[in-house]
């Protein structure tokens, strides 16, 4: 399970490896760290048609299961798109965790957002397969492989730091399902 220790286990990691800094200028950026957590939404009903379909029952499932892996995680936010997939993905972890969906309308804003409002906290931001590749490169300038069609399992952290590279670590979570 993925707990704040883990969490700050990561962060660690990310600042030993980042390069040095003055003995207070290391402690400023101990405390201004950010956190990101980001996935894209979980299966939509494909069945379904219009613009916003739903999550089918499998991805039902994998938004339990991101809520069961960050349950019990303090996140001082979680952001969305409008999409109803986008905020069914997160539901049951805000609902777990008493928080709210903060809902964002573009990529631009979403990563001034994340850059900006939370330093020394944790943030999830649930995206789409075309936003979440863009998302982390804006914060970090890696960029990452394309999602595969029916690809729904990629959890990324990204460790923001002042002055230095973004650490962006890979991860999978739920069951992996092949198209």
């Amino acid at each position: 399970m993925m707990t704040r220790r883990w969490l700050v286990a990561v962060a660690l990691l990310a600042t030993a490896t980042a390069a040095p800094l003055t003995r207070a200028a290391a402690a400023t950026t101990a405390d201004s760290s950010t956190t990101i957590l980001l996935v894209r939404h979980a299966e939509k009903d494909t069945l379904m048609v219009g613009a916003d379909p739903p999550l089918s029952a499998s991805g039902l499932l994998r938004a339990q299961e991101l809520a069961r892996m960050l349950g019990d995680t303090k996140l001082a936010a979680i952001y969305v798109t409008p999409f109803r997939r986008n905020r069914q993905t997160a539901q049951p972890l805000a609902t777990r965790l008493g928080d709210t969906l903060t809902v964002v309308n573009a990529i631009d804003s979403t990563v001034t957002c994340l850059r900006t409002k939370h330093y020394g906290q944790t943030v999830l931001a649930v995206g789409h397969s075309n936003t979440v590749p863009q998302i982390i490169e804006q914060l970090s300038g890696q960029k990452i492989p394309p999602f595969q069609e029916g690809e729904f399992d990629r959890l990324y952290v990204l460790i923001l730091l002042p002055r230095r590279l973004a650490s962006v670590l890979a991860l999978r979570y739920g069951a992996h399902r092949t198209p």
